[in-house]
């Protein structure tokens, strides 16, 4: 056991003696070359020599002459005929030919037709959600006044079905309803007795 511990630190005590002598000849062979260092790329500057100023022309600016005047326009020369055509015919006559024809009187004021009040805004009811939650259908009717605006007046419900559950409803959407007003004599008047039938519909919920 002893034998192989002394083999052991002597081949050791080589290896490390090895390399401090290995060591030792890299260092004396960097001092041996101190002059030998490594040499970095050189860069120039060159210093460009400044260009030639600029040589500035004087530009002249053109006069600028005023717009010519447009040449008057030429005076208006009118035919003076005291002597009307004999053949001419004047609107006396054209308002006789209307007359005949049974056309509209033009020679008083613009011809007025008479209407019948016409639709405009139709707002739709608002299903109940109660109604819709019970699955109930039904319709409303209801009777209103169309006034000279074109407005609905005091709506009343004549009949419903199957309860008055939709009247609410009903009554609040045709408030809203807009017409054009009936016209008579070319003015506009009210319309009573004005009645609509609304359906509430579970396939239109």
């Amino acid at each position: 056991m002893i034998p192989r511990f002394i083999i052991t630190a002597f081949l050791g005590g080589i290896v490390t003696f090895g390399l401090f002598f290995l060591m030792q000849q890299l260092v004396r062979f960097a001092d041996a070359r101190p002059d030998e260092a490594v040499k970095g790329k050189v860069i120039e500057f060159v210093r460009l020599k400044k260009e030639q100023q600029l040589q500035v022309k004087d530009r002249e600016i053109p006069d600028k002459r005023p717009p010519e005047e447009p040449p008057p326009p030429p005076p208006l020369t009118t035919a003076k005929n005291n002597k009307p055509d004999a053949n001419a015919t004047g609107f006396a006559d054209s308002f006789d030919l209307a007359a005949d024809l049974g056309g509209p009187d033009i020679g008083s004021g613009v011809a007025t037709v008479d209407t019948d009040t016409i639709p405009l805004v139709r707002v739709e009811p608002t299903y109940p959600i109660r109604a819709q939650e019970r699955g109930i259908q039904g319709w409303v009717q209801v009777e209103f006044t169309i006034s000279p605006r074109g407005t609905v007046v005091d709506p009343q419900v004549t009949a419903y079905e199957p309860s008055s559950i939709f009247n609410q409803s009903a009554l609040r959407a045709i408030r809203r309803w807009k017409y054009n007003p009936k016209i008579v004599d070319g003015k506009p008047v009210s319309r009573p007795g004005v009645k609509v039938r609304l359906d509430f519909s579970l396939d239109q919920a």
